[in-house]
């Protein structure tokens, strides 16, 4: 995703989701393995703090929308994935993906 898109992503996240990384958090699960996502890692590759995550993980694990996998032996790294329910997926994707491509207008008055 180019860093422009990402920006539109992130300010329509905040006016949608009312935090700027939520979509961008789920973005990645959706388009994740079963391996899932680790926050670590999507933070070095989008170049932010893995903090700015911690929010959105843990309302989508509230919500049912993402699980926390169990560490695997000598593995520091945690790892989340996206819930089984693809059908609701598969709505987020194209909400993600509309969100991504065009900007949401700032609220007027």
């Amino acid at each position: 995703m180019s860093q422009e898109a990402l920006e539109r992503l992130r300010e329509a996240s905040v006016r949608v989701f009312g935090n700027r990384y939520r979509a961008e958090l789920m973005e990645a699960l959706a388009a994740a393995d079963e391996q899932g996502v680790c926050l670590g890692d999507l933070a070095a590759a989008r170049n932010a703090p893995a903090s700015v995550y911690q929010a959105p993980i843990r309302a989508l694990l509230e919500a049912g929308l993402a699980e926390r996998l169990p560490r695997t032996p000598g593995e520091r790294r945690r790892w989340y994935r996206r819930s089984d329910n693809d059908r609701l997926w598969q709505c987020l994707e194209g909400l993600l993906r509309c969100l991504a491509e065009q900007s949401v207008p700032k609220r007027v008055g």
